[in-house]
C-alpha cells in the first residue's frame, strides 16, 4: 500500500485485523480507529473526495463489513475510490467462528452489488497481485468502491518480500466522429450552455471546462456535487443546475438553451431538484460510465468518455474550424444573477419573524468561512438551503445526491479536519443525523481535529415530513418527530465545545465565539423554527411553511 501511496486507513480495530493494524503502524500508516464501523466508511469516502484518490478502509469480517455498507453502496453509486479490506475466519473446519456467516461466500455476495470487484486472497504470494489490480479497479472508468477479502492464516504467514508492480489504468475515450457530431450540434445553436458535473473535477479538467463556455459564450452551469470548480469572478457563471432546487439563474439559462452539454453528471433525483430540471433543446450527455447515461434524462447524443479526453478533443475540433463566438450570453447571465438576487431577497425578507430560520444560519455562516474551508453537508432539509451557497474553490464542498445516506456529516468532517488540520472545516447536520454518528465528536477529540460542527435542531426529521406532506398528504407525528436534544452538553460531554443558540440575536456573536475556537472541536446547537421550509424547496413545494404543501 505504501508504494500505491496510501497514508491513512480508517478502521473500528478488531481481533482478526489486529496484525494488519500494527504493520500499518510500523510502516508510517495513519491509522484512525473510529468508534463504528458505518463511520468509518463515511471517513474513508470522504477521504477519496478531498484527497481525489483511493481511501482504504479496513474492518473485520461480520458485523464490521456489515456495518460498513451504506457507505460503500454511497461510494458505487456517487464514484469514489475505495478499497475495502475485510476477514474470513480460520480455515480449521469449524465452522461456528465468530463474525461467521453460514456460508463462505455469503460475505462478498452482499458486497457484490455494491463494490466494482471482489478479490479473495488465500496465501500471502497473492496480496501484490490482488492489491495492485484493486487500485487499478477503484480508479479506472468510473471510480468506485473495491472489495479485498482474506483469509486470517494470511497475516500470521511468514513469508519473504514480494514484487509490487503497479497496473497501469485505461482511459476511455471518445471517437473522432462522436465528437465532430457535437461540433455540428454547436455550430447550428445559438444558445448553448453547459453543465459540468464532479467528472470534470474528477478528470482534472476545469481548465478545458472554462475554456469550452469561453469559446462558445456559453453560460456554465454546474452540478450541486461540483460546485466550487468555478472561480467567483467568471463572468459566464449561471450557478447550480438543481432545477426549483437550484439557481434561478442556472434554471432560466437551460430553459432559455437551445443546446446543452452536460458533462461528467448522472441527473440525480435530488441533483435535478427531484427532477424538475428542464431543457428547452437538445440534450448531450458525456460520462465516463455509460450506465449513467440516460437512466433520467434520454439525451438526443450520448457518449461514453472521460470529461478530460472529450474536452480535449472538442477543443481541438473547434479551434480547427476557428470557432469563437459571441452572442451576449455574459450580459444574459449578469441580468439573470440580479433578478435571481431580488427573488431571494423577496423569499427572504417574508421569513423572518418567529424562531431562526435554516437560512438565516447559512446566511451567517457565509461571513465566517475562509476561501478554502471544507463544508461536509449530510442529508435534511438544513441541506438543501446549502444547494445554492456560493462557494468557489474545487471540492470544498462534499455531500450526497445520489445514493442519500443520512449519517455522513460528522464523520466526514472529522476525518477532513484530521487531513486538513490548518483548513477550517464545518459539518452541517440536522439533529437527525448527528444522532446516527455524532459521537464521532470523540474521535475528533482523539486526533486532536477541530471541525466547527453545525446542528440544525428543530426536534424532527423536518425533510420527511415535507416529502409526507408533499406525497401523502398527512401529518404522522410519530414518524418524524424527535426528543428534544441538548447537543452542546453531549459535546461537552465528549471533551469538545458545546454552544447553544436559542435566539436570533444570539446567532452572529455565538457562531463567531464558535470559529475562532482554537483548542478544540466546537459543537453549535442552533435551535432552528421546525416549519418554515428550506427556500430552495419553496420554489419546488410553492409553499413557505409545511402545512402549506398541497
Amino acid at each position: 500500500m505504501v508504494q500505491e501511496n496510501v497514508d491513512t486507513i480508517f478502521t473500528v480495530a478488531a481481533e482478526n485485523i489486529y496484525p494488519l493494524l500494527q504493520s500499518s503502524l510500523k510502516g508510517g500508516l495513519k491509522v484512525i480507529n473510529s468508534k463504528l464501523e458505518l463511520s468509518a466508511a463515511f471517513m474513508a469516502l470522504a477521504y477519496s473526495r478531498l484527497k481525489r484518490k483511493p481511501s482504504v478502509l479496513l474492518v473485520t469480517g461480520g458485523p464490521g463489513i456489515v456495518g460498513s455498507l451504506s457507505p460503500i453502496a454511497e461510494a458505487r453509486i456517487e464514484g469514489d475510490p475505495m478499497l475495502i479490506f475485510s476477514t474470513l475466519p480460520p480455515n480449521d473446519g469449524k465452522r461456528t467462528h465468530m463474525h461467521q456467516f453460514i456460508e463462505e461466500e455469503d460475505q462478498t455476495r452482499i458486497l457484490e452489488p455494491i463494490t466494482k470487484r471482489q478479490f479473495k486472497i488465500r496465501e500471502f504470494k497473492m496480496i501484490a497481485d490482488v492489491v495492485s489490480k484493486a487500485f487499478k479497479e477503484a480508479v479506472e472508468g468510473k471510480p468506485g468502491p473495491v472489495y479485498i477479502e482474506f483469509c486470517v492464516e494470511v497475516l500470521r504467514e511468514e513469508s519473504d518480500p514480494v514484487e509490487y508492480k503497479r497496473e497501469e489504468t485505461v482511459v476511455r475515450k471518445p471517437s473522432v466522429n462522436e465528437v465532430e457530431t457535437v461540433v455540428d450540434c454547436i455550430l447550428v445553436s445559438k444558445f448553448p450552455a453547459i453543465i459540468a458535473g464532479r467528472g470534470v473535477y474528477l478528470s482534472d479538467s476545469v481548465e478545458e471546462i472554462l475554456k469550452l463556455s469561453r469559446i462558445l459564450d456559453a453560460p456554465l452551469t454546474t452540478t450541486i456535487m461540483a460546485k466550487g470548480i468555478v472561480p467567483k469572478d467568471f463572468e459566464l457563471y449561471a450557478g447550480v443546475a438543481a432545477g426549483k432546487s437550484g439557481n434561478i439563474t442556472a434554471e432560466k439559462v437551460l430553459e432559455k438553451s437551445d443546446l446543452v452539454i452536460a458533462i461528467g453528471n448522472r441527473f440525480s433525483e435530488m441533483g435535478t431538484g427531484r427532477y424538475s430540471l428542464k431543457f428547452s433543446g437538445k440534450l448531450v450527455h458525456i460520462n465516463v460510465a455509460e450506465e449513467d447515461i440516460g437512466r433520467a434524462f434520454k439525451p438526443d447524443m450520448g457518449i461514453v468518455s472521460d470529461a478530460k479526453e472529450f474536452l480535449k478533443i472538442l477543443l481541438k475540433k473547434l479551434e480547427e474550424k476557428n470557432v469563437s463566438r459571441k452572442c451576449g450570453a455574459g450580459e444574459t447571465v449578469k441580468e439573470l444573477w440580479k433578478m435571481e438576487e431580488k427573488e431571494l431577497e423577496k423569499l427572504y425578507s417574508s421569513l423572518k419573524e418567529g424562531p431562526i430560520k435554516s437560512w438565516e444560519v447559512i446566511d451567517t455562516i457565509k461571513q465566517f468561512i475562509d476561501e478554502d474551508a471544507i463544508i461536509v453537508g449530510d442529508v435534511g432539509a438544513h441541506r438543501i438551503e446549502t444547494f445554492i451557497m456560493p462557494l468557489h474553490a474545487p471540492q470544498t464542498y462534499i455531500a450526497t445526491t445520489s445514493y442519500v445516506s443520512m449519517g455522513l456529516a460528522v464523520p466526514g468532517a472529522v476525518a477532513a479536519s484530521i487531513l486538513f488540520p490548518e483548513r477550517q472545516v464545518i459539518g452541517i447536520v440536522g439533529d437527525g443525523g448527528f444522532l446516527m454518528t455524532g459521537l464521532e465528536i470523540s474521535t475528533a477529540v482523539q486526533y486532536n481535529a477541530k471541525p466547527v460542527i453545525i446542528i440544525f435542531n428543530d426536534s424532527s426529521y423536518k425533510v420527511l415530513r415535507i416529502y409526507e406532506h408533499a406525497r401523502y398528504h398527512t401529518d404522522t407525528e410519530e414518524l418524524y418527530k424527535l426528543p428534544s436534544t441538548d447537543f452542546s452538553k453531549i459535546a461537552e460531554g465528549l471533551g469538545a465545545k458545546g454552544i447553544e443558540i436559542c435566539e436570533r440575536r444570539q446567532l452572529y456573536q455565538k457562531l463567531k465565539e464558535a470559529f475562532e475556537w482554537s483548542k478544540s472541536p466546537v459543537v453549535v446547537d442552533v435551535k432552528i423554527d421546525p416549519e418554515t421550509i428550506p427556500v430552495p424547496f419553496q420554489r419546488l413545494y410553492s409553499s413557505k411553511m409545511i402545512n402549506e404543501i398541497r
